[in-house]
């Protein structure tokens, strides 16, 4: 042990740095999956997939609200990430998510000491800014759930760092890696653009002071910095592509967020558009380690004091002048956001940045005072551990809820949460759920649904999610946490029969668990369960699946029957999809797709008893051809699992036999007969996904299908004509040499029983080479060229 000490302690920092990160990153990976899911995550997700979906080409504008000035420098890798992997778990896919926040937040506080090696040689010194910047509690439980934030911390520190590293090494790499960092900062989140002019002011400030064979190189370093930033931000902005001056309307837009909420602050709840001037600098204070503040603000006290003794030197000299930019990273902002009067809600999170500038202070105060008072230097070195130790003890008492981290200089004469917002993402919900899981294995469980509740609530495992089912309305189980607990204590709402289950931080309750667990009971009698049974199996039984399906040919209606009846098969919703005979019965919205939608949620129109469930559903009074049907199961925004599908199915022979009036001799069963044996009299030509059959004396071409799908129905049909002489083509067709005879298979199209069938007239030139296939929006489906026997 004592000879591997030896050896890491002879290593360079930069290895020394990585072990520890490992170190943080194992423990990250072991306690990773106690924190849940926020709200800010999903929007993200949202927001990097619309982003997606333009770069790709399937969106043809980002033409929605505020939240398109959000970054996706860093959610585009994660998407990547999760679409590579194909990711569906929306627990798996969190966890991912965490674990790439921490871990980027773990290269933050790397680079930080890789900075503070460079400024003072010190392997101490770069450790306890590694510490400094990762033992931080409240930023430490974001690092895993706040994936806005957070990034911009890190990538703040990486951009000081390669800004540090630029002008040291005055080389045009190094001020472009300088460049691309910064661009992206200002992707992350826009403030990320004040080091933008902060770096050309400082590169002027060279000019002044080189001589002028280095004029050159100077300009020639902050040109390659200036493009490298702008391209880069550029790049990474999707916003930017439809209009570059759009960058402006972002500032203007995210300066002064157009979100107003209300604020819990001192006791008092604020407008976040009418913030007190002390907001940000209060809580910063409250809720930074005393260790952290004491040494940052000895550090910023120090930097001063040796910037007006150095006088102008201070403007020559490379280290000097960057601790003037630390302090001004850390002076500025809050500055700005007082003169502004910038919103922010949830406490000081849109200013976590603060953190970088101020850990780095913390070891110039360290360093400078144990220079200026060398007797002093083993009493603030151990001052130091002490400080770093107990934020170690914070950080392990708190867990998992480290977010709701005060120092002591929090006012504690009265409850902390009559006074501050305390859990604002609601991350204590998780812990609610988790009881219910353990307290009530084998129960279904009835939660009301809240947006905090829904978020905690997808994070579970898919069994629990089937337990732990939520609904609207007449819940008999609720759950309350975070910031809508603070409000009903306040109000004086909490009036309920009894506590099941409380968590307390700070004598301050968090999450709490109130009401009895039952399942409710139906409001229906017995007599109408049966009358609805029998409803729904009157009709014939159509196909055997999950669910048993009946087809009422009377009432037009289908019925869904399953024993043995499970939580997943009533929490699931349902999708019937209907294609009718002629697409023009459709509603005009749903025409272009083909089909009607009679999607349905079981909770909502189903029956179930302790052995079976049952439903039924109404159809359309037009002639049916087919149905497609099943069950889905939503994990996620916008993300769906099909749990089951039956595949088509056409269960209403009967009708076919009694139409409605207004079709009765183009539908009936004899003439759909006709038609298809009219098709298929042709000479078949080619096989392909589809039959091609060719008539040569009808001039006609035949499409014919077994097990025809949705897809195959909806997607149009080309059909391209060349003749053996371009002067038989109308006048417009000429020029591009061949005949545009392209369908929709609803205009003319038929099926029965799976098989689907389509027949097209074809010019009576002579025909030298027909090509034809399918196609939809994302291109073609399918091909075939032949010459016809014409």
């Amino acid at each position: 042990m004592r000879r591997f000490l030896l050896c890491a302690f002879r290593l360079s920092w930069p290895v020394q740095g990585l072990l520890v990160c490992a170190a943080f990153l194992m423990v990250g990976i072991v306690v990773g999956d106690d924190y849940t899911a926020t709200g800010d995550g999903a929007g993200q997700r949202h927001i990097v997939e619309i982003n997606f979906d333009f770069i790709t080409g399937k969106t043809d504008s980002l033409a929605y609200d505020h939240d398109k000035f959000y970054g996706i420098a860093f959610e585009l890798p994660m998407f990547l990430i999760e679409r590579g992997l194909e990711l569906e778990d929306l627990r798996t896919i969190y966890l991912m998510r965490h674990l790439s926040t921490h871990l980027f937040f773990l290269v933050g506080g790397f680079c930080g000491s890789l900075l503070v090696y460079r400024l003072f040689h010190s392997k101490v010194l770069a450790l306890l800014a590694l510490l400094l910047f990762v033992l931080q509690p409240r930023l430490y439980a974001h690092s895993f759930f706040n994936p806005k934030d957070i990034p911009f911390l890190s990538m703040f520190m990486v951009s000081l760092y390669l800004t540090h590293r630029a002008f040291r090494t005055e080389t045009v790499g190094a001020f472009l890696l300088c460049g691309m960092s910064i661009g992206i900062l200002t992707n992350l989140r826009i403030m990320g653009i004040m080091l933008f002019p902060a770096i050309l002011v400082l590169r002027q400030l060279d000019l002044i002071f080189e001589s002028r064979a280095r004029w050159k190189h100077v300009r020639t370093t902050g040109a390659a910095f200036a493009l490298a930033c702008v391209g880069t931000l550029y790049a990474l902005s999707p916003y930017l592509w439809e209009d570059p001056f759009e960058l402006i309307t972002a500032v203007r837009t995210l300066a002064h967020h157009p979100t107003v909420v209300r604020e819990l602050f001192q006791g008092k709840m604020v407008r976040t558009d009418a913030l007190p001037p002390h907001f940000i600098p209060t809580w910063l204070a409250i809720s930074t380690p005393p260790v952290t503040l004491l040494f940052g603000v000895l550090g910023a006290t120090l930097v001063c004091g040796r910037s007006v003794l150095r006088g102008t030197e201070v403007l020559r000299n490379t280290d000097l002048r960057f601790g003037l930019l630390v302090l001004a990273c850390l002076a500025l902002p809050v500055m700005a956001v007082v003169v502004l009067g910038s919103r922010h809600q949830d406490g000081w999170r849109h200013m976590f940045f603060l953190h970088a500038p101020l850990c780095v202070l913390g070891v110039y105060g360290l360093y400078w005072a144990g220079r200026t008072r060398p007797q002093l230097i083993i009493g603030l070195y151990l001052l130091m551990g002490m400080g770093l130790l107990m934020t170690v003890v914070a950080i392990v008492r708190l867990h998992p809820y480290q977010q709701v981290y005060f120092n002591f200089l929090v006012d504690r004469t009265t409850p902390l949460h009559t006074n501050y917002v305390l859990d604002p993402w609601q991350h204590t919900c998780e812990e609610g759920l988790e009881f219910l899981r353990r307290r009530y294995p084998d129960t279904v469980v009835y939660v009301s649904d809240d947006w905090s509740v829904r978020r905690n609530w997808l994070t579970l495992s898919m069994s629990d999610r089937s337990r732990v089912i939520l609904v609207r309305k007449g819940a008999d189980f609720d759950i309350l946490c975070g910031k809508i607990l603070q409000k009903e204590i306040r109000k004086g709402r909490l009036l309920f029969n009894a506590a099941l289950y409380t968590h307390k931080l700070y004598n301050t309750p968090l999450a709490m668990v109130i009401a009895k667990v039952t399942v409710p009971e139906q409001k229906r009698s017995l007599p109408a369960w049966t009358e609805t049974y029998r409803g729904a199996t009157s009709g014939r039984l159509v196909t055997r699946d999950v669910f048993d399906i009946y087809a009422d040919a009377d009432r037009r209606a289908l019925g869904y029957v399953k024993d043995g009846c499970t939580a997943l098969d009533r929490v699931s919703k349902f999708f019937v999809h209907v294609y009718p005979m002629d697409v023009q019965d459709l509603p005009e919205a749903r025409r272009q797709l083909g089909f009607d939608n009679l999607n349905f949620l079981f909770l909502k129109k189903g029956v179930w008893t302790d052995e079976q469930c049952w439903t039924k559903v109404e159809l359309p009074d037009y002639p049916i051809s087919w149905i497609n049907t099943g069950r889905f199961y939503n994990v996620g925004p916008r993300r769906y699992v099909n749990v089951w599908e039956s595949g088509p199915i056409q269960p209403f022979n009967d009708i076919l036999q009694s139409p409605s009036k207004n079709r009765q001799s183009e539908l009936s069963l004899p003439a759909l007969t006709a038609m298809y044996r009219e098709v298929t009299s042709r000479k078949l030509v080619t096989r392909d996904v589809f039959d091609i059959y060719a008539d040569a004396d009808r001039r006609a071409l035949g499409y014919v299908k077994d097990g025809c799908t949705a897809l195959d129905r909806v997607s149009k049909f080309f059909v391209h004509v060349y003749p053996i002489d371009v002067r038989d083509l109308p006048k417009a067709r000429r020029q591009y040499g061949f005949d545009n005879l392209d369908f929709d298979f609803s205009v003319g199209g038929r099926s029965v029983d799976a098989r689907c069938w389509v027949k097209v007239d074809l010019p009576d030139y002579p025909i030298f080479l027909i090509s034809t296939g399918q196609y939809n929006e994302q291109g073609k489906l399918w091909e075939a060229e032949f010459v016809p026997p014409l």
